[in-house]
């Protein structure tokens, strides 16, 4: 496999189909990324269009300090930061769709409604409480567990230490018990 570098030498120096190839490489990630900060996929799709868009036109400031792929996080959490405050779409419900879909979904892994509802309702507490924590607690939330990330890589993106990843990870899982400790004691769960 040709290393990312090498095609963005090649868009730097005009080779459209270079980018090209470095969007296909990364496109899923950056969608998921964009997913889970906004939890609405239009937004989503539309952020990581931007996302791309904009490391088209700054890609000759790349330097190669990191990788390409935690140079792109760091303008897909830029962008989707953008829109959150722009449109506060993170306040939004999933359409009555997607909720279908999410539900059918389960349907055929529980093997029954009344459980299938239960896992999205589960689901959905859960991705509140995420959208509800502090934004830094939410990105490495998001970074860690949901884009499988190492501490190096999310302490890259963020521009901060590997230490203050685990901090904020450590906290924003307290904030998470606490959050959904409720929920769970009124369930007769935990």
């Amino acid at each position: 496999m040709i290393p990312d570098d090498v095609y963005v030498h090649q868009t730097v120096e005009g080779d459209a189909e270079a980018f090209n190839e470095l969007v296909n490489r990364h496109h899923s990630k950056i969608y998921g990324l964009a997913y889970r900060m906004l939890r609405n996929p239009e937004d989503a799709a539309d952020a990581t269009q931007e996302t791309f868009l904009e490391a088209y036109k700054s890609i000759k400031a790349f330097r190669f300090q990191s990788q390409f792929g935690t140079w792109l996080y760091s303008i897909g959490i830029n962008t989707c930061q953008q829109y959150i405050r722009k449109s506060q779409s993170h306040e939004r419900k999933l359409t009555a769709y997607t909720r279908e879909a999410e539900i059918d979904g389960a349907v055929s892994e529980t093997g029954s409604p009344e459980g299938a509802v239960v896992n999205t309702e589960q689901n959905e507490m859960v991705q509140g409480a995420i959208s509800r924590l502090p934004k830094k607690q939410r990105e490495v939330v998001i970074l860690y567990y949901m884009q499988h990330l190492k501490y190096r890589e999310i302490a890259e993106i963020l521009k901060c230490s590997e230490g203050t990843v685990a901090s904020r990870l450590n906290q924003a899982l307290k904030n998470l018990k606490r959050k959904l400790s409720k929920y769970y004691l009124l369930e007769g769960g935990a």
